[in-house]
């Protein structure tokens, strides 16, 4: 049977949508990472966690704010849109507090794992919420990245974990979670970039309540650390506008799967960058990831 050429042209632009929102989920991962880097360097000059994320995040919202504004739009947005943004501040807050907190308990690398533990959460809530299948294919796509990133990371051992370090790791699990979900049916109804302002403001909140509450700065920041820290807010602005922009486009389910290359690229920029070496393991498991990505990618299209 032979295609109507309109479906062709509809099914040709969908995928071209498709392209675009992937890439700009991907290019959010280089955002994200770079984000990480500089707070981490930062974090070397002496600045501790709470004062590192409330001034690099009161940095994103400044430069949101000029964002929004040079793109002419409005920042006010619908009493229930507004509201639900606002309270998407605590998965922001969940996510930094949790994913930076657990570090303080257990292997980094296994912060990691357990954060990126999110796609699975997130294909469960999205089959309700999205209407999005939980096809076998997707499922074995999820599993097979999911073994990719223990390899990567190199987690060898989880024995004698410390539970509040797993509990904060899977806190900013849920934060990611429900980051995703809830932006994705608030984008309906609403300018993404207006929720994305929203939502990292309120989060802003809370890590400056919290850093007031915790004693505040443990004292003066050089500037050195402060100018790091801005280019850390600059890194997160680029980030969470392409995140939004692909996920207005791809959806929940695949715009958490993509969001699984941030690791890897953050592995491979700190062996650039710093000099380390990539181990068998950490290519195998990289290229584990990218499989894991390519077969959701060929399913939803199929979908």
């Amino acid at each position: 049977m032979k295609q109507n050429p309109a479906d062709q042209i509809v099914l040709t632009s969908e995928n071209a949508g498709s392209l675009i929102g992937g890439g700009l989920v991907l290019l959010s991962t280089l955002g994200f990472t770079s984000a990480i880097l500089f707070a981490n360097m930062a974090y070397k000059d002496g600045v501790d966690v709470p004062t590192a994320n409330a001034v690099r995040y009161i940095a994103t919202v400044a430069l949101l704010f000029v964002f929004q504004k040079i793109r002419g739009k409005k920042l006010r947005l619908p009493p229930r849109a507004r509201y639900t943004s606002l309270a998407l501040g605590i998965s922001v807050f969940m996510m930094g507090a949790g994913y930076l907190g657990a570090t303080q308990y257990i292997p980094i690398s296994l912060a990691v794992l357990l954060f990126y533990t999110s796609p699975v959460f997130v294909a469960v809530i999205a089959r309700f919420t999205e209407n999005e299948p939980i096809t076998i294919i997707r499922s074995g796509a999820i599993i097979i990245a999911f073994i990719g990133l223990g390899l990567a990371l190199e987690i060898h051992s989880v024995t004698n974990l410390n539970w509040q370090g797993v509990a904060l790791g899977f806190l900013s699990s849920f934060g990611c979670t429900s980051f995703v979900v809830i932006s994705s049916i608030s984008m309906r109804s609403a300018d993404p970039q207006a929720i994305n302002f929203h939502c990292i403001t309120a989060g802003t909140a809370l890590f400056a309540a919290f850093l007031f509450f915790s004693g505040g700065p443990a004292g003066m920041i050089p500037y050195a650390a402060l100018f790091k820290l801005c280019v850390s807010g600059l890194a997160l602005v680029f980030g969470y506008v392409t995140v939004f922009g692909g996920l207005e486009i791809i959806g929940p389910v695949k715009t958490s799967m993509l969001l699984n290359a941030e690791p890897i690229l953050t592995i491979i920029l700190a062996t650039s960058l710093l000099g380390e070496r990539l181990a068998s393991i950490q290519l195998i498991g990289a290229a584990f990831v990218i499989l894991g990505i390519i077969l959701i990618t060929g399913d939803s299209k199929k979908s």
